[in-house]
């Protein structure tokens, strides 16, 4: 098996696509149960059951079990997964970084669809939309030439609509009287000018 969880003492090993290999230790944090919860939902994002598939981006999942679990602890937290209530979860990601905080709730997510015991509506806080947004690193595809011809008759027909638009303002404009000897009219252009009876 490519990743594997350890007990004693608590960290990962792992080995990816490419052969490479690499182990993280989880010893010693205040909350043995909490990071051993975390590490098995990391255990599904990495390589081949997830897209983790280095030994950088693996550590920035050891890196957020770490920060979650001392975090917690600070607060009096010793519970594991199953006694952490969505409210407490919550209050956790809005103060993390974004790349901490969507390490964290995809760890979180892979436990519970691993079948790990949350408590009501973690899972779904766990799937939702992140709090902190994270910027997009990778480029977009380009467009394609169908895409670039639909682009340019919609910017050519949002012009000429509101060229046309412009037009009939001025045309209202050149029929216009003062309030005071016109009364006040309102004026709904749909493209009939001036209205009838004038």
């Amino acid at each position: 098996m490519p990743t594997i969880l350890i007990d004693q003492p608590l960290g990962i090993t792992c080995v990816f696509s490419d052969g490479s290999r690499a182990a993280f230790s989880l010893d010693g944090l205040p909350n043995s149960l909490l990071a051993r919860q975390l590490a098995t939902g990391l255990v599904d994002v990495i390589h081949p059951h997830g897209t983790a598939d280095s030994a950088g981006t693996v550590n920035h999942y050891v890196q957020a079990i770490r920060g979650m679990v001392r975090a917690l602890a600070a607060q009096g937290f010793a519970g594991g997964l199953d006694q952490l209530r969505r409210g407490r979860l919550a209050e956790y990601l809005m103060g993390c970084s974004g790349g901490r905080e969507a390490c964290t709730r995809a760890m979180v997510e892979a436990f519970g669809q691993a079948g790990g015991s949350l408590a009501d509506g973690v899972l779904e806080l766990a799937a939702g939309r992140n709090f902190n947004v994270q910027p997009n690193h990778h480029a977009l595809p380009p467009y394609s030439e169908n895409e670039w011809q639909r682009l340019g008759d919609l910017c050519r027909r949002l012009v000429e609509e509101s060229y046309a638009t412009h037009r009939q303002a001025l045309t209202a404009v050149a029929h216009g009287q003062h309030p005071a000897e016109g009364g006040w009219t309102p004026r709904i252009f749909a493209g009939c000018w001036p209205p009838s009876g004038r």
